[in-house]
């Protein structure tokens, strides 16, 4: 389970790094048709170097905590709705609490309650689509394992 987590936090701290990045040039280039590497406001703060490490250092930080927060779903005694609930929860206040401090948002309650119902869309429709493709994988499997079985009694006369 540790060398798990150990893994998740590495994976997510690359992911997190490079998708701020990704996720704040697209935000400004949808908000003004330009593309920047940070938010105006905090390269004007920070200066440009300041702003791409706190940005990668908040991203790396995000990407960790998602990631590792998966090994919500390898305790055995939750249920997945347990799981999920308390995985999404931690990606939503992390959210509310990294955002603003990178000028994705401000510190508003309608545009916090904005983004959270969009995370919270965006993750549920995640959720639904990956369990559709669990629940066929698992219908494949027991076909599968029908005919096994099938063929060993078959052999077996």
């Amino acid at each position: 389970m540790k060398e798990r987590l150990i893994t998740r936090f590495l994976l997510g701290l690359a992911v997190g790094a490079f998708a701020v990045h990704i996720i704040t040039m697209l935000f400004i280039y949808f908000g003004s048709g330009q593309f920047l590497f940070c938010m105006p406001e905090l390269t004007e703060k920070l200066g440009h170097l300041g702003a791409v490490v706190v940005q990668t250092a908040l991203g790396a930080l995000f990407g960790m905590i998602a990631f590792g927060g998966m090994c919500l779903f390898d305790i055995e005694k939750w249920s997945l709705l347990r799981a999920t609930l308390a995985h999404c929860a931690i990606i939503v206040v992390t959210y509310i609490i990294i955002a603003p401090l990178l000028h994705w948002i401000h510190f508003k309650i309608m545009p916090i309650l904005i983004m959270t119902s969009m995370i919270i869309f965006v993750y549920a429709l995640i959720w639904l689509i990956m369990y559709i493709i669990w629940k066929i994988e698992i219908r494949q499997m027991n076909r599968l394992a029908e005919e096994y079985k099938k063929d060993n009694e078959i052999g077996e006369d």
